[in-house]
């Protein structure tokens, strides 16, 4: 054995998962020893019969290397105590189910763990169980489906409102249930170009629309008393939405329009720990900030490529965003500096369409990307967990769309009309699901 490999270090061992602890004490190890040696150690103290995988963190960063080049490329002295805090490992998603569709998918959400909301380019929105039965099938559209979105089934924020869509007729439709079918309950109507994302606020009262328009409405979730048409009449000729296969829709007019992007705006969620922000962001390669009680952009932070889809983590405060660069970006709304870009993470072969945070963790973040694959990241580790390549044949090779991640499911969709759903297991305990749709 060369003197490299007798070379040791002093560590100390720390977790926050309290089942996982052991005794806060100094050890001697091996400064080779990488993230499978350490996992044996962790689990010799701990006296596991079945072995857990963990991954190791310094500085708040993941180890994915030996101790000793970690030393080297920190500068850092054999003779201090290095401390590393342990997780437990995430295990790599598997694919569980796979639903067709005739057209391509564009968008997903998930309503509850049995309740699936699709949005689709043959204009039909379509919900499905998680016994892979379609329970509805939605028809209102005149033509794609290009977003969808799934209002609260708290009891205590329960509205009439069940699901949201948005589609390149130019009208966002809400759907409820009526006589044990979901039908439409009224169209908003005042875009002038296709409605490209929809978001529900947390409190269930509001929603927004994002247009190829380059505005953002913002709407009242309330089923109006009677139709608005005579006011959107008077700024618009064309009857888009007044009838609809023979059934008369009622509409709806929005409370206000938020103007300032440049071209179509891709995107747009919530801050769900302060309701009246919305995010942004579109073809301008901006991420904007709404006050939409004020109706104004109070924040522009600037990157330089296109922006094809946003999502805000309650538990980070971060924003992230996918690109047509192949890139996902994370940005914190919170700094004052608007052109730096916290992190980039860079992996996919394709663009980045869609991106989706881990509901329980401030860490976890997917992405999927015409490129055909799911990325699983931890934002600790400039690489993916994971890749999830599809398991079908059918599927390999198809740009996917829409991505939705929702307690312990992971869904995607996109060209080949197939809606991929996976079981996601990880180190971050998910809630009780106590809602069905």
């Amino acid at each position: 054995m060369d003197a490299a490999n007798e070379a040791q270090v002093q560590i100390r061992l720390v977790a926050k998962q309290k089942k996982y602890e052991v005794p806060d004490a100094p050890l001697v190890v091996p400064q080779q020893l990488q993230r499978y040696g350490l996992s044996e150690i962790v689990n010799h103290l701990l006296g596991l019969e079945a072995p857990v995988p963990f991954d190791f963190l310094v500085d708040g960063q993941f180890l994915r290397e030996s101790i000793a080049s970690y030393l080297k490329e920190h500068s850092l002295s054999a003779e201090n105590v290095l401390t590393l805090e342990y997780v437990e490992s995430m295990l790599p998603p598997t694919e569980i189910a796979s639903y067709s569709h005739d057209d391509w998918i564009s968008s997903i959400a998930v309503a509850s763990s049995d309740r699936f909301v699709v949005g689709s380019f043959d204009g039909i929105v379509r919900v499905w169980n998680a016994q892979s039965e379609c329970v509805s099938e939605m028809r209102g559209h005149e033509s794609a489906v290009k977003c969808v979105a799934a209002a609260s089934l708290d009891p205590v924020k329960k509205s009439k409102v069940e699901i949201l869509s948005g589609s390149q007729d130019r009208t966002a439709i809400a759907w409820g249930s009526k006589g044990g079918q979901r039908k439409p309950l009224y169209a908003a109507r005042g875009h002038t170009d296709s409605v490209e994302a929809v978001a529900v606020n947390p409190a269930n009262t509001h929603f927004v629309t994002a247009s190829a328009d380059s505005t953002i409405r913002f709407w009242s979730l309330a089923v109006p008393k009677e139709s608005e048409d005579a006011e959107l009449e008077a700024q618009d000729a064309t009857p888009m939405v007044k009838k609809r296969k023979g059934v008369n829709i009622m509409t709806k007019a929005a409370i206000g329009t938020l103007s300032g992007h440049v071209g179509a705006v891709t995107s747009v969620c919530f801050d769900a720990d302060r309701e009246s922000n919305v995010y942004s962001g579109g073809w301008d390669h901006s991420v904007r900030t709404w006050d939409v009680a004020a109706g104004v952009n109070v924040a522009t932070s600037l990157c330089d490529k296109v922006i094809l889809d946003v999502d805000y983590s309650a538990h980070s405060q971060l924003i992230a965003t996918g690109h047509a660069d192949r890139s996902v970006r994370l940005w914190d709304p919170r700094s004052s500096d608007n052109t730096v870009v916290k992190l980039r993470l860079s992996s996919h072969k394709g663009f980045v369409s869609s991106v989706a945070w881990a509901p329980n963790s401030a860490y976890m973040l997917a992405s999927a990307s015409h490129d055909s694959t799911i990325k699983v990241w931890d934002i600790r580790s400039r690489t993916p967990l994971y890749t999830v390549h599809a398991a079908s044949a059918k599927d390999d090779g198809k740009k996917l769309l829409a991505l939705d991640w929702s307690r312990s499911l992971l869904l995607a969709g996109g060209e080949s009309g197939s809606l991929r759903i996976h079981s996601v297991n990880s180190q971050y305990e998910d809630e009780p699901d106590s809602t069905q749709a």
